[in-house]
């Protein structure tokens, strides 16, 4: 068992740490301020009580929050390229802008063109989340040749008196022209595959495969108890399988996201936004059963301190006061809650009460009952309600076990200092001090 769990804290340890995988996830986590536009332009283009949609219409605030959405989520690929590139060049030292800006050239040449009516274009699901995987490859591609070609002195040098600007415009365009030139190349062998073009050959051979594999209530159950348990040893699981889970579920929330702003039918059931904010309220759970379930001074204390930042999601406190890192006794509940949770969000889904997630991004510290409304209405509030009881239930026992051993270590300390205090003013002691 010890070898088992080293092989897998190893493997996410390398994933989290692998230069591109780092690239990718920061890349994603970069996209926030983007995503948080469009999720907000989504909201309000979705509220449909009594006029309002007449009065957007005739105000033209609809044509604003359709145009928003469209230079958006609908090119979101343009700036998963730009920030991939970017991204690898801050973890490799490199010039950041210019990586950024081969990364955005390498996926446009990349990508194909049509022809509508004698003019050149390029379709908007190629520009979407359609091409995202197309923009990571060519995104880490360009950027990386980018940089080993200036690493190599393959630039023109300009004269010292040249201002840095200048001489950093001149030096990007040998590496410019060597990756425009690979990329082409790529571009017309692929053109010549049955495929047609590489945005085909990834969506067959990565994007379907890997849309399939995390199309299954089970595959996320596993991954959110193995986020938990790469908490019991005190790594981050959500950054150690964030670049994993953009891989497998951020593209089908990108779709449900431009599903809903159009005012379609939502795509797919399991997202990145399914997956995270349905573990359920474990922290907050955890923080209100040490507080008015237990006799322990100490789980009383970790529990007011960790009550207000477990309703805003964070489970530090939490997870080292108690603690839930390293005891054996917290493993289970540990992982059965968030596993529990999905589940139970899952059914509540397919039974048709629990709307699918609508795609929209909420930022990290929204409380619990308030983002299940942004995500999913009134339903979302009654989903995370069932989820936090589900909590609260499978760790009553856990806790009470916990609370005994915590019990046990305060009355042993509570008579080592009363003993200690005897010996100290005893009369023989006196005289040994004396």
């Amino acid at each position: 068992m010890k070898n088992v769990k080293d092989a897998i804290l190893n493997g996410a340890v390398k994933i989290q740490n692998n230069t591109y995988m780092r690239s990718i996830s920061n890349a994603m986590m970069g996209l926030m301020p983007v995503m948080m536009i469009s999720s907000i332009a989504s909201l309000i283009n979705a509220i449909n009580v009594g006029p309002t949609q007449q009065v957007m219409e005739q105000i033209g605030l609809k044509a604003l929050l359709t145009q928003i959405n469209a230079m958006t989520i609908d090119v979101i690929s343009l700036y998963v390229a730009f920030l991939v590139g970017y991204k690898l060049a801050e973890q490799l030292k490199a010039d950041q802008l210019n990586a950024g800006l081969m990364s955005v050239v390498s996926f446009l040449i990349l990508s194909p063109i049509s022809l509508l009516e004698e003019t050149k274009v390029l379709k908007m699901e190629t520009l979407g989340s359609g091409g995202m995987f197309v923009a990571m490859f060519g995104g880490l591609l360009g950027a990386r040749i980018y940089i080993l070609c200036v690493k190599k002195n393959l630039v023109i040098k300009m004269p010292d008196s040249v201002p840095p600007i200048v001489n950093k415009s001149f030096a990007a365009i040998v590496p410019a022209v060597i990756v425009s030139t690979v990329m082409g190349a790529i571009y017309v062998i692929m053109s010549m595959t049955p495929y047609g073009t590489l945005t085909s050959m990834i969506y067959t051979w990565v994007q379907a495969p890997l849309t399939s594999l995390g199309a299954n209530v089970f595959t996320c159950m596993i991954i959110v108890a193995f986020i938990e348990f790469l908490w019991f040893f005190g790594i981050h699981g959500v950054l150690a399988v964030y670049p994993v889970l953009m891989l497998v579920f951020y593209q089908p929330g990108l779709d449900n996201l431009a599903a809903y702003s159009a005012g379609a039918a939502l795509p797919h059931l399991f997202t990145i936004g399914f997956i995270l904010n349905n573990r359920g309220a474990r922290s907050f759970a955890v923080a209100l059963l040490a507080i008015f379930g237990c006799k322990s001074e100490q789980l009383k204390a970790v529990g007011k301190v960790g009550l207000i930042p477990s309703m805003f999601g964070i489970s530090e406190p939490i997870k080292f006061g108690i603690p839930q890192v390293m005891n054996m006794r917290m493993l289970v509940p540990l992982m059965v809650t968030p596993a529990v949770s999905v589940l139970s969000a899952y059914l509540l889904t397919i039974v048709g009460f629990l709307p699918y997630h609508n795609g929209v991004s909420i930022p990290t510290g929204f409380p619990v009952i308030f983002g299940g409304f942004l995500i999913n209405g009134w339903q979302g509030i009654v989903a995370q309600a069932v989820q936090f009881f589900l909590c609260v239930i499978i760790y009553i026992p856990f806790m009470r076990s916990q609370d005994k051993a915590a019990l046990a270590e305060e009355k042993a300390l509570a008579e080592q200092e009363a003993l200690a205090k005897q010996e100290k003013f005893s009369p023989v002691m006196g005289e040994e001090l004396a």
